[in-house]
């Protein structure tokens, strides 16, 4: 089964103080649980002198390879919490960690929760990200007296992956399956039958809007 899901398009930081306790809250794509633990061991030894470098990942597309680490804050106040934004917003194949920095005022259970919660739900809002669907690619070859017309009723619905010039002009783009067929009958009418469109693959596209 083909799913839709979410994901950051690169790594990204943010910091927040609660309390005079700093957490820094950093999003890495990954492809992999090996990966998710590489970057886990990189990022922890770039904070070594943290208190607390907790952290959780989806790290496959079906949302089954899930791992969480409360790295020594009260069991189930972090990593858990953590994990759980991730779920509950639908983001795959990212790792959250969040390395805490403890400014002497404890939060007891449930303001560390919060605090972590917070902490990777904010770091989500201010990341560059995408929505990943099963897509189909194909490539569309219209005249230059076409293609404006062609190329703004693909971004309408569609993402534009390339465009080439040529003899004519040949775009890239990506559809999901359910506006393939009725983008194809578009283009076509709008470049009265010249238009060449031809399929190229398919396959997960993460998607802009």
């Amino acid at each position: 089964m083909n799913v839709s899901y979410y994901c950051v398009k690169g790594e990204s930081e943010r910091e927040i103080v609660i309390n005079r306790s700093r957490f820094i809250t950093t999003l890495v794509p990954v492809e992999s649980a090996e990966q998710a633990f590489d970057e886990i061991k990189r990022i922890s030894k770039k904070y070594s002198d943290a208190t607390h470098n907790c952290y959780a990942f989806v790290s496959n597309r079906e949302n089954t390879e899930q791992r969480f680490s409360d790295d020594g804050e009260p069991q189930g106040t972090a990593g858990i919490p953590m994990l759980e934004v991730l779920k509950k917003r639908n983001f795959r194949m990212v790792l959250a960690v969040v390395t805490r920095y403890f400014g002497g005022i404890k939060l007891g259970a449930g303001g560390l929760v919060g605090a972590y919660s917070r902490s990777v739900s904010e770091a989500l809002d201010e990341a560059e990200t995408a929505r990943f669907d099963y897509a189909v690619f194909y490539t569309a070859t219209c005249d230059y007296s076409d293609f404006r017309k062609v190329s703004e009723e693909i971004e309408k619905v569609a993402q534009t992956v390339n465009v080439n010039y040529g003899d004519g002009v040949e775009i890239a783009y990506a559809v999901t399956k359910d506006k393939a067929d009725a983008l194809e009958k578009k283009i076509t009418d709008l470049s009265s039958g010249k238009a060449c469109i031809t399929c190229t693959g398919e396959g997960y596209f993460g998607f802009d809007k």
